[in-house]
């Protein structure tokens, strides 16, 4: 519960309000969608699946949000282009809300951001992502795409210090930052993912969104379910993996309460638990803002107002 020095960016990016202070705008949460091991998709390569219980899930987010104020995006997750452009064709069709593109290679996401071009959705879509090893030909493809929102990845192998993430936008003598990289791609609007590895480097995301957002002003976040979800996977005590859905709202917490913008929290399975989780943390963080630092709610949907 703090106010950053540097003024806020906030990015339009669709019907999507995301950035500022916190107490300002509700988190916006990201559920993973057709990802590896989703049983209603029955084929990943070709991209087929169960329409009526993906879009159950669908739906079951956008009641959540609708009731809670915290705005949900969907990340389309593909491993082939023919998946992807599958993927993009059904759900663009069936929501208004912007959408994350992702893929598990470089000619799965350009198959996206082709696509994107073809059925002119730029301005309702966010690349997901850059970072310092995405290749020419995909950077080409973005500028090329008209893409203007991206997450950008602070990856930096030889620095995980939270300061080190921060560099990797910021740029070297000996590296080109990652926010000229996305600007010369034609990105204007710079969601920045702090990156987390393992369970442990949360603590080092959180304090990295941050340094992103008091020294830059823009929006950031992080993905803690890619260290909650790996952490599942290796209990062996039952008890531990039936708390499974309160471990990882504490995780994403943690998170949130320095100031993340935007959460990425992995299969919209958890949606029924992250979205109560998210909007009373926002409703709390905003009531202290609002009262002690002189930042009130962007808007009228904040679940400071929706659910008290």
């Amino acid at each position: 519960m703090f106010k950053f020095n540097r003024k806020q960016s906030i990015y339009e990016i669709g019907c999507l309000k995301i950035g500022g202070q916190p107490g300002e705008l509700p988190t916006v949460l990201v559920g993973n969608l057709f990802y590896k091991g989703m049983p209603e998709v029955t084929n990943h390569k070709e991209g087929h699946f169960d329409k009526r219980k993906v879009m159950k899930w669908v739906r079951l987010a956008e009641e959540f949000s609708e009731k809670s104020g915290v705005p949900h995006l969907l990340d389309l997750m593909a491993m082939y282009p023919e998946a992807i452009r599958s993927y993009l064709s059904f759900i663009t069709e069936r929501t208004s809300n912007p959408i994350m593109i992702d893929g598990a290679n470089p000619e799965t996401r350009m198959a996206a951001l082709g696509l994107v071009k073809e059925l002119g959705l730029q301005e309702n879509v966010i690349f997901n992502g850059i970072d310092v090893k995405t290749r020419r030909d995909e950077l080409e493809a973005i500028r090329d795409s008209g893409v203007n929102a991206a997450v950008i990845m602070t990856h930096n192998e030889s620095d995980y210090s939270p300061e080190g993430r921060l560099s990797m936008l910021k740029g070297s003598t000996d590296q080109v930052g990652l926010l000229a990289i996305a600007e010369k791609a034609g990105i204007g609007k710079t969601l920045v993912d702090t990156v987390v590895y393992d369970i442990p480097s949360i603590s080092y995301a959180a304090k990295a969104i941050e340094l992103v957002k008091e020294e830059l002003g823009c929006p950031a976040g992080c993905s803690p379910a890619n260290a909650t979800y790996d952490w599942k996977s290796m209990l062996g005590d039952s008890i531990l993996r039936e708390g499974f859905a309160a471990s990882n709202a504490s995780a994403h917490t943690i998170a949130q309460c320095s100031g993340a913008d935007f959460l990425i929290y992995g299969p919209i399975k958890q949606v029924k638990n992250m979205i109560p989780a998210v909007a009373i943390n926002d409703a709390i963080i905003a009531y202290f803002a609002q009262r002690q630092l002189g930042v009130k709610p962007l808007t009228k949907d904040h679940p400071l107002h929706k659910i008290f």
